[in-house]
């Protein structure tokens, strides 16, 4: 008995096993899609899809999740093209629609990070309809800066306040929003966003990132309005460290020159203020005009000889002094940053406003040498881009990484040329360029790795080891091979009808010739181990050579950005040169006239 349930269990064992080996292709049981789910989750989108596109489709529904991984595959490698037929297959028969409405709003990013808004939008609209509940605000989101991007600040605004979900949004809608009433002419509605914005409390770096932005934003859309007196504490508010700091600074000095104007009510918050937030112990720029740091020798500590400005009203020194306050704070940070080139004309351009002819003639020729190094240095780094440094300098960093879309420029090589483009290198063109760059330069790589093993290959088919005899190898080929003749089974039968010997006088019928036909010529094609070999090479060359022009055109592509970008950059120098000299001139007539008076 127990000897016929072990039998039972074995044959239910390998029957069990055999199950489990029988696979559809393509199918979820596929072993090489799993490998494919393996390498996309670890984000090596290109071993995923070599391995996806290797595997025979099937048209069985089964087979759904192959057609999804190939989908998601082809556009995190940034293939959208080839993936949104697939995702459109899929809609037709889709039950995921939660799953679908992610992949339709990862398309749309996709158009959108691209350049391609019109798509972007067109795609958001389709999807509106049969929008899953869960993915709203993500699909306002998107919707609102495509609509930005196009100049539709109307209906970026429609869009996000469509549903009553204002709680639910992000910081970043919300800084959106504010930014499209205020384009779209709403200013007192879109101010007040930006205000909650700009002294929410926060819980990470990135949101006190968003919330120096909206400071700075607003700060600046005060400014522009003759409205000083509102623009300063909205820059005070900004870090005295941080992206945002120099041109916050800069904004804070021309706040206390600029018009006042009327005093902005503020926005009632609740639990938005700034208390409790673990990022309350961050210096601001507000405390660079405290009473005790003011009361220093300001003009000392910026290197200008003592004088008095008698001329001027206390009110108007103590403005002078709070203004100087934050520039010369400014013009000691990143003489390649655009806002301190502003500041190094700012301080002697409101000194000579103010009287102070002699001081602000020192700070002009300042400004000027300073500005000079600048136009050098933005030669030099014009001269490294067209030399292809830069680029290869930043893809250099996880140079053998496939993902593709999913790659994100995490640091910048020390170069100068990197300093003058921080914001492009930030801007989606660029970094979508530099993707396009990435992979082409990572593919190369992948098809020398193939000629060296072909190479190899090749190699040791054309030296075999010379210590084996041709008899050897031909013994060792053939000693595990049987004939299909050998020991032929033959059976053998006696015959009892036959008749009497020499009573058979029939005659014998002609033998027919074998069927069998001699060879017209020789193969048209052998295919053995040394034409494949070949063949590939011949392949790999080929398209080595086209990744090589798509290289070198995408390089030129993001040359022309960085050149572009830099020329603006200097034009705004030589400019900035061109104010300052022309001062310096006027400034130096004034003083061959004996018009100025030397305050020391």
């Amino acid at each position: 008995m127990k000897r016929t349930l072990a039998l039972a269990a074995a044959l239910f064992a390998s029957a069990a096993a055999s199950a489990a080996d029988r696979y559809l292709p393509g199918g979820n049981d596929d072993p090489n899609l799993r490998a494919a789910q393996y390498q996309n989750d670890e984000n090596r989108y290109f071993s995923a899809l070599t391995e996806l596109l290797a595997v025979p489709r099937s048209n069985d529904k089964a087979a759904d999740r192959y057609q999804w991984l190939l989908a998601e595959n082809y556009l995190s490698f940034g293939m959208g093209q080839r993936a949104e037929p697939i995702y459109r297959e899929l809609a037709i028969s889709a039950t995921d629609h939660l799953l679908l409405g992610q992949a339709r709003l990862r398309l749309a990013r996709f158009d959108y990070e691209r350049g391609y808004y019109e798509q972007a939008r067109s795609a958001l609209l389709k999807m509106q309809e049969h929008l899953p509940k869960p993915l709203v605000d993500e699909w306002q989101d998107l919707s609102a800066r495509v609509l930005m991007a196009q100049g539709r600040y109307n209906e970026a605004v429609a869009v996000l306040t469509s549903t009553d979900n204002a709680s639910q949004q992000s910081p970043y809608t919300r800084y959106n929003l504010g930014v499209a009433l205020i384009n779209d002419g709403r200013v007192p509605q879109g101010r007040d966003v930006l205000d909650r914005i700009g002294r929410m409390r926060v819980e990470t770096l990135d949101d006190l990132a968003l919330r120096d932005k909206a400071n700075l934003t607003l700060g600046w859309h005060f400014l522009h309005n003759q409205l000083g007196g509102s623009a300063k504490p909205i820059f005070g508010r900004v870090r005295s460290q941080g992206p945002y700091s120099n041109r916050a600074l800069l904004g804070l000095g021309w706040a206390e020159l600029s018009p006042q104007g009327t005093k902005q009510a503020r926005a009632t918050l609740a639990d938005e203020e700034l208390q409790g937030s673990p990022f309350t112990t961050f210096s601001t720029l507000g405390v660079l005009l405290r009473p005790g740091f003011l009361d220093r020798d300001i003009f000392k500590r910026a290197g200008m000889r003592d004088f008095k400005l008698d001329k001027l009203a206390k009110g108007e020194q103590d403005a002078l002094k709070r203004a100087l306050a934050a520039w010369v704070e400014l013009i000691n940070r990143d003489p390649m940053d655009p806002a301190v080139q502003e500041g190094w004309l700012a301080i002697p351009y409101s000194l000579d406003k103010l009287g102070a002819h002699a001081q602000a003639l020192q700070f002009y020729e300042k400004a000027v040498d300073n500005l000079e190094n600048n136009r050098k240095r933005a030669d030099a780094a014009m001269t490294s881009i067209r030399e292809g440094r830069m680029v290869e300098t930043i893809v250099r960093r996880d140079i053998d990484a496939e993902s593709g879309w999913e790659w994100k420029l995490k640091d910048l090589p020390d170069a100068p040329e990197t300093y003058y483009l921080q914001n492009l290198l930030a801007e989606h063109r660029f970094q979508e360029a530099l993707k396009n760059y990435r992979d082409v330069r990572m593919m190369q790589r992948n098809l020398d790795s193939w000629k060296a093993r072909l190479d190899t290959m090749e190699t040791a088919y054309k030296q075999p080891r010379p210590d084996v005899a041709p008899e050897i190898l031909f013994r060792r080929a053939t000693e595990d091979w049987t004939p299909s003749w050998t020991e032929p089974a033959m059976t053998l039968r006696a015959d009892t009808a036959l008749a009497a010997p020499g009573s058979y006088d029939a005659k014998a019928a002609p033998a027919s010739p074998p069927a069998i036909e001699l060879a017209t010529g020789m193969p048209k094609r052998f295919d053995g181990d040394w034409e494949k070999i070949q063949s590939l090479k011949a392949r790999q060359a080929s398209l080595h050579a086209l990744l090589e022009t798509a290289a070198n055109d995408q390089g030129k592509v993001l040359q022309t950005m960085a050149i572009n970008e830099l020329t603006g950059q200097k034009k705004q120098i030589e400019k900035y040169l061109v104010e300052a000299r022309f001062a310096l001139a006027r400034l130096y007539d004034r003083q061959l006239k004996g018009e100025l008076d030397d305050q020391h």
